[in-house]
């Protein structure tokens, strides 16, 4: 990923912005595997996390073959909820 960094200058090649220490970095294919673009170094290039879901987003809009429908999720198991504390049934000792 360093050798990508110092090619790009330290930018994102999407917006134009500088890298920043937190920022979130993902490495994309320029010409995505999808359109016969190849896995080799010179197809590569590094993007902040958001301009690679932008940048994913319009080449799928332009006749990518990403699946498209919506991943849904199975609910987790019900949890019962249950007092920690049992009560006597009683009131005594309650003024």
């Amino acid at each position: 990923m360093s050798l990508l960094l110092k090619k790009q200058k330290g930018k994102c090649t999407h917006c134009g912005l500088y890298f920043r220490e937190l920022d979130l970095l993902e490495i994309d294919h320029i010409i995505p595997l999808s359109k016969k673009g190849k896995d080799e170094y010179k197809n590569l290039q590094i993007l902040h996390k958001h301009c690679h879901d932008t940048k994913t987003t319009e080449d799928d809009s332009v006749g990518g073959t990403h699946d498209k429908r919506q991943v849904i999720e199975e609910p987790d198991e019900v949890k019962v909820s249950r007092p920690v504390l049992k009560t006597s049934g009683t009131r005594e000792g309650v003024a």
